[in-house]
């Protein structure tokens, strides 16, 4: 038994890993008619929240606004993978919500962007356009690879449980 939560703690530690390094992630929204709409932005994870730093002239900040549903993609790059259909990935739903740039959080999480992206984050900082969304994610997925998925919950969605087909029948 021991031995599994070793190994276990080992997959969240390799899935948090995984969390931090993807800068960025691939969304899922919906438009005003609801048609999905897939795109991609910057994300910085701080304190076990996630936020995005989005400009109003892409589509994805008009649908969040209306809608706030989405759901995000992140995944480890093609070329550390060896087999396309395996590359280890986090699949994430829930909604975003805007943080006014009074808001006690705004600074720390701009002062993140900042440490992750750099030099152009003072300009994206200085532009009215651009709005700070924090994530509100109620679950998600993590996928190892074959036969090697875990659902993930709890706070900060860092509990995982491996999916078994064989144990759902």
């Amino acid at each position: 038994m021991e031995q599994a939560v070793d190994e276990l703690d080992s997959v969240r530690q390799e899935y948090l890993a995984l969390r931090e390094r993807c800068q960025g992630a691939l969304l899922a929204t919906l438009e005003a008619d609801q048609t999905p709409s897939a795109s991609y932005a910057p994300l910085v994870w701080l304190n076990g929240q996630s936020y995005l730093f989005l400009s109003d002239l892409a589509g994805h900040t008009r649908n969040l606004k209306s809608c706030p549903s989405l759901g995000l993609m992140l995944i480890e790059g093609e070329d550390a993978s060896a087999n396309a259909f395996a590359r280890r990935r986090i699949t994430l739903q829930g909604e975003a919500r805007m943080v006014e740039r009074g808001d006690p959080s705004f600074a720390p999480v701009l002062a993140e962007f900042h440490r992750r992206f750099g030099q152009v984050m003072a300009v994206l900082e200085s532009l009215p356009d651009f709005h700070l969304f924090r994530l509100q994610l109620q679950r998600g997925r993590y996928i190892r690879g074959f036969g090697q998925a875990f659902e993930l919950s709890g706070e900060g969605l860092t509990q995982l449980v491996h999916i078994n087909p064989a144990n759902s029948a």
